[in-house]
């Protein structure tokens, strides 16, 4: 049956773009959530989570079954998961990475990535990384299911840092505990809030 599941995926793939998934595509994705996955599943998922050709939301999609299927678990995904966190550059993406990794680590060995997410939250990253690292799926979640205090900390720096960004730019959306995308806001919402951070800024200039 896993035969039949990659090579599925593997031709439905072809249908995509670099940017968006394929609705044929996306719907073999899905039932990777509730099998058992194999080596070959597995090794297909890592090398989509981490291809240079697609956008990292897409990349994101095949890191999100890697975390949440527990048959990922019997896989000893520890290096893969630090290689990755340590290259990664965007927050929203390297926030799983450490999900990920948080899954086989010992905390004395998430304090320095917990100490370098930090100083990379003070620097200015896209306020759409927010959405996502304190989602329900992000930082509070290994806040509530590991309680070390290097997580706690970063929530507690990632919330200070997102109250500086303008309000006009914050709770477009978040992501729920599937990490599935969970709009916030109308299309019309949207529109309005959009306009009004352009018209503020154009009187500041």
């Amino acid at each position: 049956m896993n035969d039949n599941v990659l090579s599925a995926m593997e031709r439905t793939f072809k249908k995509c773009s670099d940017c968006l998934l394929h609705p044929d595509y996306i719907a073999n994705l899905k039932k990777l959530d509730d099998i058992d996955l194999t080596q070959e599943l597995i090794d297909y998922l890592c090398d989509k989570t981490t291809s240079k050709k697609h956008i990292w939301e897409i990349r994101l999609e095949h890191l999100r079954i890697l975390l949440l299927n527990p048959s990922a678990k019997a896989f000893d995904l520890k290096d893969f998961y630090f290689e990755n966190l340590k290259k990664c550059r965007r927050l929203a993406m390297k926030i799983f990475f450490i999900r990920g990794y948080a899954i086989y680590a010992s905390e004395a060995e998430l304090n320095p990535v917990m100490d370098n997410f930090r100083r990379n939250l003070e620097k200015n990253h896209d306020y759409i990384d927010y959405n996502h690292i304190l989602s329900v799926a992000g930082l509070p979640y290994l806040v509530d299911i590991y309680g070390y205090d290097c997580f706690s900390q970063t929530l507690k720096k990632a919330e200070e840092e997102y109250e500086k960004i303008d309000p006009l730019l914050r709770g477009y959306f978040t992501l729920d505990s599937n990490l599935e995308q969970v709009n916030l806001l109308t299309i019309k919402e949207i529109q309005k809030r959009s306009k009004q951070f352009l018209d503020k800024h154009k009187e500041q200039l």
